[in-house]
């Protein structure tokens, strides 16, 4: 009896999967979800990483191979997984920014790169890659109660932040965070010609004056010139 316990317990454990990703929902109504903290990390030593999907609809495990773009390389990985419950098609995009402002680094700077190579997709079509600037964008599609696998090829070794936009709330993101920066770069242009002019308008009131200090010496020795050709000489007595 104890032998029969001991191995329900080991085939209990080796039915259920190793390393097997957890998935997070994808809501209809949610604009954005941060998935930094819902990623696993994976430092390989080949060109190639191997894991274990996310349980599908079905509780079915399944175990990939994904291969690096460059041969023999062995860049840093990152695994996910998104879940679509709903009966609707789904379209988000995957953005990981190249730079972010707070916890960037004091003494080692975090200055900003591209962090993300590909993203392989455990069934279906991958990824594709969106043109953008100051971050990594990805276009997916999750089919009604499906959910998916992705793994991405990293191109730094760290990834600071990785989220799923809806692609409008994004795309008014963009559009918001562009007005913003042409409204400080108009404030710090005018800003700059208002400086600008005040040092010209102050530079040209100090010179003349300079300059009117300076004439008035020419003058006052000239004059000092003539009262001593003017006035009568006075004459001299001899002591004898």
């Amino acid at each position: 009896m104890r032998f029969r316990g001991f191995l329900f317990i080991v085939l209990a454990l080796i039915a259920v999967p190793a390393g097997a990703v957890e998935s997070v929902r994808v809501p209809q109504d949610a604009a954005a979800i941060d998935l930094t903290n819902a990623v696993e990390k994976h430092a390989s030593q080949e060109d190639r990483l191997q894991i274990s999907t996310a349980p599908d609809s079905g509780g079915v495990v399944r175990r990939i191979e994904v291969e690096a773009k460059e041969p023999g390389t062995r860049p840093n990985w990152i695994v996910f997984a998104l879940t679509n419950d709903t009966d609707e098609q789904v379209e988000r995009l995957i953005v990981a920014p190249h730079f972010r402002l707070q916890d960037s680094g004091l003494v080692w700077p975090d200055l900003g790169a591209s962090r993300i190579s590909a993203i392989t997709a455990s069934q279906g079509s991958a990824p594709e890659r969106e043109e953008a600037s100051g971050a990594d964008v990805f276009r997916l599609t999750l089919d009604p109660g499906t959910t998916i696998t992705y793994v991405a090829e990293l191109k730094t070794p760290n990834l600071p932040q990785l989220y799923l936009w809806e692609p409008d709330a994004y795309k008014d993101k963009v559009t918001s965070l562009t007005l913003y920066k042409g409204i400080v770069i108009g404030i710090a242009g005018l800003l700059a010609l208002f400086l600008t002019i005040v040092f010209v308008v102050k530079g040209a009131v100090i010179f003349p004056a300079a300059a009117a200090g300076n004439m008035k010496l020419p003058l006052t020795t000239n004059r000092m010139v003539r009262n001593r050709a003017s006035s009568p000489a006075m004459p001299m007595t001899m002591p004898w």
